[in-house]
């Protein structure tokens, strides 16, 4: 696959538009448009899938992608945002209605949660992941 590249446009205003690049895992060098799933990962704060196997330079010689696990918290949102009133709340710590699994953060799907401020597992891959060598946590 090859990735889009747009290059940066100087607009009539004098205003640039830019498009954020995708970077090489192994090499830095940049190799296209970032999309959309990867930028609201990055958002997000999960991990970036590895594209070495897309760069012209680490391509050739590039192991596998391997997934990486990651962990994900369920439960009602005031138990989520620790604002409950149930038993068992301390600081920095959810009460017993939280529920805690981890999942591959590479073959999960996530979709924006309640005004943006966080992200649903509409499909958690469960840990270990079977589609590819994993890395252990």
């Amino acid at each position: 696959m090859t990735r889009p590249n747009t290059p940066d446009r100087v607009n009539s205003d004098g205003s640039k538009t830019i498009t954020t690049k995708r970077a090489c895992n192994g090499c830095g060098d940049l190799i296209g448009d970032l999309t959309d799933s990867e930028f609201t990962a990055a958002v997000a704060g999960r991990p970036l899938p590895d594209v070495r196997r897309e760069c012209t330079t680490c391509g050739p010689t590039a192991p596998e992608p391997t997934c990486t696990p990651m962990k994900l918290a369920s439960g009602d949102v005031l138990c989520l945002e620790m604002e409950c009133d149930h038993d068992g709340v301390r600081d920095n710590s959810y009460c017993e209605e939280v529920g805690e699994e981890v999942v591959c953060a590479i073959h999960s799907t996530f979709a924006p949660g309640f005004e943006d401020a966080y992200e649903v597992a509409t499909h958690a891959e469960p840990w270990p992941c079977k589609h590819n060598k994993a890395v252990t946590p």
